[in-house]
């Protein structure tokens, strides 16, 4: 990586702010940690006693991270809007539309604690059963591992820029903290934490705005930059291909298939779910009303970091056009714009408190990875295959040494990765990719089963170890690879085996009403006396109302993204577009989704749980084993 020359990175003012909050994030631990000391439900999920406010903010600063946005910075710089295509990829956050109509909700219903314990409801508890539950945590480990790593390689680079200290001390404090809150007081930690660590991220992005808009009329932006198109990107998008041929190259050599994949990998996540601290926000909150509502919180405070991506562009542009310190690096290497505009145009003492937001944004991503992946290892493996009759304080005892593993591994691996980008190509294109098929055909194909999943989710991550991983493929060839061998799997392990049991099928159609191919299901289950025709015209308009209500959501959030950065950029025409198109589907919105969401849980037309049905497992706490101690 080039380094930064001139000045030093932050004065002691600055030192002494970044130190205030991380001191701050300890002492909420601390505060918090009783609350969370409780049980495993308290521990990581609140007691499902956390408002829909606080767990949108908490989700929102969840995908602020640092190392993302110096990825999303340089591309916007390197490719003007065309850098939003490329962010689809994952940057974006477009599985929020998703999420917010229909996907949150469902796994409300579920009413589970992890991702993996769902396939207990959608399999059963039989031998099939075990093998989607086994796998589908090992999977989530994997990624959470993957989270951590990226964090850690992320945060350690950039925060050298800033402090004097090495990477390995910058990552070191960080994560120590990090873990010290986490561990201490669990999804309450990590909520509360959050939000101190939201007001920073959204001054920061204030601040970046305010000034970016005095720097606009001195800036001239590159021919094309607002074109939205899928040519081979030209010009500063070559600096990305220089700094990083290996990545970017390919990429850009077959730029439009590419883009054609990042929105085939955002739709099946989109439609079959994310996994991780992502669904731990759903499954914690107090209602399906409660799942919507956060959503769309966090959508609305995305917007306020892509207009802050789109501030530090033109701050980048300044330098560069005005000859200051750091100009020549940022015009080689557009990784470098976010690290040297901070450090070379911001006032001492508002350089500390902007360093600080971005440290909360890493943060904030680090303690959900390390809180939910704890969570697989004591929930879905300790609890399950290891000691079933543990009690609470048992549970607890090992949840606290499962977060610090956790956290020690990531931090351990991130110690030999080379790159960050390459780790969020690894994740989210990769890694990702092999698992979105099971995950997206669960929901809607009944004759999709355990071994399926067990057989899509492991040939899965295996293709992207040796495709992407090891063999270095192209993404054009690796992704495709990775998704055709995930789904022959899949389709194999489902045909070759026996279909999972009509209860069990029956069972979960009841409680979730999904979309796809269950119209067997709901006649067994009208014959059985289970449902009754007027509750199944219902649940066919509220999946109408749930279709018409994405197709105005995808538009809405995609548009309100852009329109934050056209307003910024002073690109008039643009924002006045994109504004219109929110207007007019927020409007629909309002009117296909918002107004039909519950008020209560009992508007759901939720059945009640059958305990005698095969596969059945018991709302949590009511089995043998709770998890109070």
């Amino acid at each position: 990586m080039i380094s930064i020359v001139g000045e030093a990175g932050v004065g002691a003012i600055d030192l002494a702010i970044v130190g205030v909050f991380l001191v701050l994030m300890a002492a909420i631990g601390l505060v918090m940690s009783k609350a969370a000391g409780r049980g495993m439900e308290d521990y990581f999920l609140g007691g499902n006693k956390l408002p829909w406010w606080l767990l949108g903010v908490s989700s929102a600063a969840s995908n602020f991270d640092m190392a993302g946005t110096m990825i999303i910075v340089a591309v916007v710089f390197g490719l003007g809007f065309k850098g939003f295509l490329v962010e689809i990829r994952g940057g974006v956050g477009l599985t929020l539309a998703f999420l917010m109509v229909f996907l949150g909700k469902w796994l409300r219903r579920s009413r589970v604690m992890t991702s993996a314990e769902w396939m207990k409801i959608r399999f059963g508890t039989d031998r099939q059963g075990r093998a989607a539950h086994l796998l589908s945590a090992v999977a989530n480990l994997v990624l959470s591992l993957g989270m951590i790593i990226y964090f850690s390689k992320g945060a350690g680079k950039f925060l050298t820029h800033f402090l004097p200290f090495s990477e390995l001390a910058c990552t070191s404090v960080m994560v120590g903290i990090g873990l010290f809150y986490t561990l201490a007081a669990g999804l309450y930690g990590v909520v509360f934490t959050d939000l101190i660590q939201m007001v920073l991220v959204l001054f920061t992005a204030v601040y970046v705005v305010v000034v970016a808009a005095g720097m606009r009329g001195d800036v001239v932006l590159p021919d094309g930059f607002f074109d939205f198109n899928l040519a081979v990107p030209e010009g500063l998008g070559q600096s990305l291909v220089a700094r990083d041929p290996q990545t970017w190259g390919p990429i850009f050599g077959m730029f439009g298939v590419v883009v054609v994949m990042w929105v085939v990998r955002t739709t099946l996540e989109g439609m079959g779910g994310v996994g991780g601290y992502t669904d731990q926000r759903f499954f914690a909150a107090r209602s399906e009303r409660d799942a919507s509502l956060l959503t769309l919180e966090s959508i609305v405070l995305s917007v306020f970091r892509w207009a802050m991506v789109a501030g530090l562009v033109i701050m980048g542009y300044h330098l560069v056009q005005t000859g200051g310190t750091g100009a020549d690096i940022v015009s080689q290497d557009a990784e470098q714009v976010l690290p040297v505009v901070l450090t070379q145009l911001l006032p001492t003492g508002v350089r500390g408190l902007v360093v600080t937001g971005l440290v909360a944004a890493a943060m904030s991503t680090f303690d959900s990875t390390l809180n939910a992946g704890a969570s697989y290892l004591v929930r879905d493996i300790y609890q399950t295959y290891i000691r079933p009759d543990a009690d609470g304080k048992a549970l607890m005892r090992v949840s606290r040494w499962a977060t610090l593993g956790l956290c020690v591994a990531g931090v351990g691996l991130a110690a030999v990765v080379p790159d960050i980008n390459q780790i969020w190509s690894l994740i989210t294109m990769g890694i990702g990719a092999g698992l979105f098929v099971p995950l997206f055909l669960r929901w809607y194909w009944p004759r999709f089963n355990g071994y399926g999943f067990a057989a899509g989710t492991g040939g899965g991550l295996a293709a992207a170890l040796v495709f992407d991983a090891g063999l270095d493929l192209p993404l054009y060839v690796s992704f495709p690879c990775v998704i055709g061998s995930s789904l022959a799997l899949a389709l194999a392990g489902s045909l070759l085996t026996q279909p999972t049991h009509r209860d069990v099928l029956v069972r979960f159609w009841l409680q979730i009403n999904p979309w796809g191919m269950w119209g067997q299901i709901a006649s067994l289950a009208h014959a059985e006396g289970r449902i009754q025709p007027g509750e199944i015209r219902r649940r066919g308009r509220e999946k109408l109302g749930d279709i018409l209500a994405l197709i105005c959501a995808i538009p809405f959030q995609i548009c309100l993204l852009l329109f934050g950065m056209s307003l910024v950029f002073q690109e008039w025409a643009q924002a006045l577009v994109c504004g219109t198109v929110v207007a007019c589907t927020g409007v629909a919105l309002y009117f296909l989704w918002y107004r039909s969401l519950p008020r209560s849980e009992q508007d759901t037309g939720e059945p009640e749980h059958d305990a005698q049905a095969p596969g059945h497992l018991p709302a949590r706490g009511q089995g043998r084993n709770r998890d109070q101690g």
